[in-house]
């Protein structure tokens, strides 16, 4: 039997929010290899790199349930790929939900939220790093949302006693309309 699928809101993530996802990447830094962090950032570590995105304007979402909107389930973000002026129109993407939110449909809700913000900002690709060819969740997520494994970088990461791949996956955005 699915999980009931609480009702949640999408929204911009505050200073106050960030407590929740230091614990929700933490808990995706001990435990999985979707990201090759091996130690969690501390509470200040992800004020700062919060900071760093949101002080650009770039978006910094979260999922919150709709009966309890202090609490967050998930968050996603985008930064500008590399930080030259020609990359000013390709960000990558990152999405982490709650270990107890999987399978709910915030990762999907977050990621489409988004893709619609980096639109209607002008951005016209959007990459995925996706650490562990077999994290067959995200890579799912990313493939219902349009993306495609446009490469995989072999043997590039080694936690949990396993050498891991990444999978890149690419989406390109419409034109915001006019």
């Amino acid at each position: 039997m699915a999980a009931e699928r609480p009702p949640m809101i999408i929204r911009p993530c505050f200073q106050q929010d960030l407590e929740y996802v230091q614990l929700i990447y933490a808990h995706h830094v001990l435990s999985g290899a979707g990201t090759f962090e091996i130690e969690p950032p501390s509470l200040e570590e992800m004020t700062e790199r919060w900071s760093r995105i949101v002080d650009k304007g770039w978006p910094f979402l979260v999922a919150s349930p709709l009966s309890d909107l202090s609490r967050v389930l998930g968050f996603a973000y985008a930064v500008q790929y590399r930080d030259r002026a020609a990359y000013s129109k390709t960000f990558e993407s990152s999405v982490y939900v709650g270990p107890t939110t999987q399978r709910q449909g915030a990762g999907a809700l977050l990621m489409s939220e988004l893709l619609t913000s980096l639109r209607s900002d002008g951005v016209r690709e959007v990459l995925a790093f996706i650490g562990d060819s077999y994290n067959a969740g995200s890579i799912g997520l990313h493939k219902k949302l349009g993306f495609n494994v446009v490469g995989k970088l072999e043997n590039v990461g080694e936690k949990h006693g396993r050498v891991l791949d990444v999978v890149i996956m690419q989406r390109t955005l419409p034109p915001p309309k006019a």
